[in-house]
């Protein structure tokens, strides 16, 4: 009995071990582990391109733009230009050559008045055609008819052009020439109100000119019927203003002016 029974127990002990030997050997799964997150990259910002320093500099049509100056000094008011009528040089003189009588010339372009806030001495002498000129610009006065022995100013008597009035331009060395030409134009009636008669010095010594507006004239000394006959052709109707011309008895007296 007692033998039975330890027979028995080392059976049970034996099929103990045997099961447990017959457990597999595999290995345990590991659990799954979770996916590793996604690594959130940041998008960079752009970066901003500094805008370029503003130049002087002419942009295209259409781009208005306020270019950054340097302050600036305003400036010095010109000193006034003198309207003396020089003596020609020998070169000037062999370009007023004397005409074989009138010549017509084409009127310049313009024939308005100065603005009227210019003062004589702010107008530079010449800028004309001709010489003595036979249109072009001018200031709004005129002079008065007369005989005068000193100059007048081109761009006072180049009115009294527009209006049709004849100017005498005399450079007469002597007193007996002088006399000679006051007696040749005073015998024309037309004269004492269409003639201004001036001393000047821009034609070559000897020389007398004749003009009305568009019509020209250089002679050498005092040629009376010469100047006679240039009163006839053009009695004071030449002008563009008024059709019969306008008298110089409107003009105002030059009498005591030294002209320039």
């Amino acid at each position: 009995m007692i033998a039975r029974t330890a027979l028995g127990t080392a059976c049970f002990v034996g099929l103990f071990l045997a099961l447990l030997g017959c457990q597999s050997t595999t290995e345990p799964v590991p659990a799954p582990q979770a996916a590793p997150a996604a690594i959130a990259t940041a998008t960079p910002l752009p970066t901003s391109t500094p805008l370029p320093t503003p130049t002087n500099t002419i942009m295209p049509a259409g781009r208005a733009t306020t270019p950054t100056l340097e302050p600036t000094q305003p400036p010095a008011t010109p000193a006034p230009t003198t309207t003396s009528t020089p003596t020609p040089t020998e070169t000037a003189a062999l370009m007023v050559q004397p005409t074989d009588g009138p010549i017509l010339v084409e009127a310049m372009p313009s024939r308005d008045h100065f603005p009227p806030q210019l003062k004589i001495t702010d107008v530079i002498p010449g800028g004309y055609s001709t010489v003595p000129p036979t249109s072009g610009r001018h200031w709004g006065a005129w002079s008065d008819c007369g005989f005068y022995n000193h100059p007048l100013p081109d761009e006072l008597l180049v009115h009294n052009l527009e209006h049709g009035n004849i100017i005498v331009s005399y450079n007469l060395a002597s007193d007996a020439e002088v006399a000679k030409l006051r007696a040749a134009v005073e015998a024309i009636p037309l004269a004492r109100e269409f003639a201004i008669v001036r001393r000047y010095l821009a034609i070559p010594e000897g020389m007398v000119a004749l003009t009305t507006w568009g019509v020209l004239d250089r002679m050498k000394g005092v040629d009376p019927e010469r100047i006679a006959r240039f009163f006839e052709d053009y009695p004071g109707n030449t002008g563009p203003e008024f059709a019969n011309g306008l008298p110089c008895t409107t003009g105002i007296d030059m009498t005591q002016s030294s002209g320039g």
